[in-house]
């Protein structure tokens, strides 16, 4: 008799452990596959979530005259009706054009998204930037063309994190060995690489990156990102969404697919 009531309960554990999980780990799973999310960076980029896969929008007829929640320059505008041509057109609830300046994200999904408010500054402390320039055979001994900070708490957990952008690219005063386009963050102290791109200098060659937007698609109170490189004229702008998994960053989607 005791021995089956030993089994019973190791039943009723192993059954409450699989619901836990399931609640912890399957409801969430069931909630992604619901999700519809289309996303729009710029003139140039449109990525759509849906089924639980990422991909790129070529034609934008069937998102003309649909709300957006609207973003410019990292600070929500409003919600407005978009219509795109040779670039995307912002209109009210009456149907009339509103002015717009400055880098646009524009944002429609049927769940909760949250985008970061956010602030570059200059670097000051130049130790981390310097520590990444040597682990990359760089002089130290640079001038910038982009030289950016952005502090905030990146995955909700208490702790701030700093992300450094640093380019050497499209300097007009200087002509070095090498150009490079370099995003890393740092945590506790530890750099955790981003984005590099080096090359020998041929001319305008690289690019020059910059964080548009801090994004919460999947609803983890952990943010995505958009990372966009602008290349020189009129040779286009790469952009890239990235995700934190596994200590590491992955990029989610692309434009350059």
């Amino acid at each position: 008799m005791k021995n089956k009531k030993v089994y019973i309960v190791l039943i009723a554990i192993i059954l409450i452990f699989f619901l836990i999980m399931f609640i912890v780990f399957g409801l969430d799973e069931i909630r992604k596959e619901s999700y519809d999310t289309t996303i729009i960076v710029g003139n140039d980029t449109v990525w759509t979530y849906k089924n639980k896969g990422w991909s790129n929008l070529s034609t934008y007829n069937d998102l003309n005259w649909k709300k957006y929640d609207v973003y410019l320059n990292n600070s929500k505008s409003g919600n407005y009706y978009l219509w795109y041509s040779d670039k995307w057109y912002v209109f009210n609830n009456k149907k009339e054009a509103v002015k717009t300046e400055g880098d646009l994200l524009a944002i429609k999904t049927n769940h909760d998204i949250s985008v970061y408010e956010f602030e570059a500054s200059e670097i000051e402390d130049y130790t981390y930037v310097n520590e990444v320039l040597e682990d990359n055979e760089l002089s130290t001994d640079n001038k910038y063309t982009i030289k950016k900070k952005i502090v905030l708490d990146y995955d909700n957990d208490g702790i701030e994190e700093e992300f450094y952008l640093i380019s050497n690219t499209f300097s007009l005063d200087y002509n070095p060995d090498k150009v490079f386009s370099i995003v890393f963050m740092v945590k506790n102290d530890e750099i955790y690489p981003i984005y590099t791109d080096i090359s020998e200098n041929t001319g305008f060659n690289g690019c020059r990156p910059y964080i548009s937007s801090f994004i919460d698609v999947d609803s983890d109170s952990k943010y995505e990102f958009v990372l966009s490189c602008a290349k020189y004229s009129v040779s286009g702008v790469t952009r890239m969404l990235y995700e934190y998994k596994n200590n590491e960053f992955k990029i989610l989607i692309s434009n350059n697919k």
